[in-house]
């Protein structure tokens, strides 16, 4: 069954409003209340210097990079997945999760109903989406939060249809996805699912499906550098 909670964030977070293409970013996070770059350390109340994935307003703040933790344990989704050198890390000390961007990334994240939302588009020409969901909820499989994933691409206006998971290491597993919009036409997604005993996360990242070949290996470089952070001492 699917998770009406996750379906009432996408509409609470996103609504309606949308960039122009297949996969589609919201653009209504203005009353954000995670940091998803906070740094760490030191661990302190800062606020999310990020702002929302590509609008049509003027030019948003950038994600600024963040050091790794320097405690606790990192399980990354992908082992021995080189980082171009100017890439930067974006780390949510709340969540403990962080991840690898190209410089230039703009981003927000959001919190609602205990799901905290992050979005993120890289900067042209890949201009790659993403979305990370992170929430806590022992009971959820996997196949569970793939059907979050899909659920939640659908409160955005998108026909979704998911391939298989396959497993990534013990703790991740990837599926592929293909999108229709009613007015922006076929787009294509990788969804990354994790699991850490009590914390699930969804990363999802995609383009037009005209796109998606020639960015892949970005695609792949980003959900590849993802980690959940254990035992950091929040």
């Amino acid at each position: 069954m699917k998770t009406k909670l996750i379906g009432m964030v996408a509409i609470a977070a996103f609504g309606m409003n949308t960039i122009g293409c297949s996969f589609s970013v919201g653009t209504d996070m203005a009353n954000s209340n995670t940091a998803a770059n906070t740094a760490k350390p030191p661990a302190s109340n800062s606020n999310s210097n990020a702002n929302a994935a590509k609008t049509d307003s003027a030019s948003k703040p950038k994600l600024k990079g963040e050091a790794k933790p320097t405690d606790g344990t990192a399980k990354s989704a992908k082992k021995n997945n080189p980082i171009p050198s100017d890439w930067i890390y974006v780390y949510d000390d709340t969540k403990g999760y962080g991840f690898s961007l190209p410089e230039g990334s703009e981003g927000e994240s959001e919190t609602v109903e205990g799901i905290d939302v992050f979005a993120a588009t890289t900067p042209a020409p890949s201009e790659i989406d993403i979305f990370v969901l992170a929430y806590k909820d022992k009971t959820r499989t996997r196949e569970d939060l793939l059907a979050d994933a899909v659920e939640f691409l659908e409160a955005l206006g998108q026909q979704v249809t998911p391939g298989d998971l396959q497993a990534e290491g013990g703790d991740y597993s990837v599926a592929d996805a293909t999108t229709i919009h009613p007015s922006r036409g076929k787009g294509k997604l990788r969804i990354l699912v994790g699991t850490d005993i009590t914390d699930n996360y969804v990363m999802i990242l995609g383009v037009e499906e005209s796109r998606f070949a020639a960015n892949e290996s970005i695609i792949d470089a980003i959900w590849g550098s993802f980690e959940m952070w254990s035992d950091t001492g929040e």
